[in-house]
């Protein structure tokens, strides 16, 4: 029971949810799901040391669906989080992504592959630029951006606002930082943008750290 306890929780809060498209914010389900990973931890402690503390001694067994649930969480961070998920995300979406950055701009939030994009634009010519939402953010996206590129760094109109990172093909990962992009906009709100060469990071964690850098 915990191990499909778990599986249903990833699942709800995962793009593949039947709600995950919808711009309702359904903070209340987003607020269930929170509490209910600390419901899962305790529970699975309490599993583990019901096997460990009674009389007779654990079968190797027992401790099965619990190494199960441990590889679930392991492999479900990785998906989401670790490099190397997000490359397996961007070759696995990769026919889906480029029917959507092929579509022109557009504000319409769908699942694109293992993504969910909130909207699509081309600040910079022909290259799409695909906003990436979370399964709850009612549109308000995450700072991020999958930009289809080449193997070239792709052309940003704001360069100190944004930084890139070759994810997969002729994919690249557009972080934003939200402060500088704003102070930006407001020196320069002309509609034509200036584009130049945008800044490379070899790693995927320094581009989480330069969204939220001072």
């Amino acid at each position: 029971m915990l191990l499909a306890a778990t599986i249903a929780w990833f699942w709800a809060g995962s793009v593949f949810s039947p709600w995950a498209v919808d711009r309702a914010p359904r903070l209340w389900l987003y607020d269930l799901l929170f509490y209910l990973r600390f419901a899962l931890l305790f529970w699975a402690a309490a599993e583990i040391l019901r096997i460990v503390l009674r009389r007779a001694r654990p079968r190797l067994v027992e401790f099965l669906p619990l190494a199960l649930m441990a590889l679930i969480v392991l492999v479900a961070q990785a998906y989401q989080h670790a490099e190397a998920g997000l490359r397996w995300k961007v070759a696995a979406s990769n026919d889906a992504l480029l029917a959507v950055a092929g579509a022109g701009n557009s504000d319409q939030r769908r699942r694109a592959g293992h993504f969910l994009i909130d909207s699509v634009r081309t600040p910079c010519g022909p290259t799409a630029w695909l906003w990436l939402g979370r399964p709850f953010g009612a549109g308000s996206g995450i700072n991020l951006a999958l930009v289809h590129a080449g193997e070239g760094v792709p052309a940003t109109p704001f360069s100190d606002a944004f930084a890139f990172w070759h994810a997969q093909g002729d994919w690249w990962l557009a972080y934003q930082h939200g402060g500088r992009y704003q102070r930006a906009m407001q020196r320069d709100s002309s509609p034509v943008a200036t584009c130049s060469a945008g800044t490379e990071l070899p790693r995927h964690r320094q581009g989480q750290a330069f969204i939220t850098a001072d």
